[in-house]
């Protein structure tokens, strides 16, 4: 006889993974292949930091 609580559960898991890869955000967009990442902007704190340093970035 078939486990139908077992058979439930897998497929419920299987439907979550897909789910998951489905909704990410890397794929709505389409990077040309020898594209490099964007470089972000530091924030604010982060640049008036190193204004104040004189352009000195201090490493975390």
């Amino acid at each position: 006889m078939i486990d139908y609580f077992a058979l439930a559960l897998t497929h419920a898991l299987i439907l979550i993974a897909i789910l998951r890869v489905f909704m990410r955000d890397d794929l709505d967009r389409e990077d040309s292949p020898g594209a490099e990442p964007e470089v972000a902007k530091p924030n604010r704190r982060e640049a008036r930091r190193a204004r104040r340093a004189g352009g000195k970035t201090r490493d975390a």
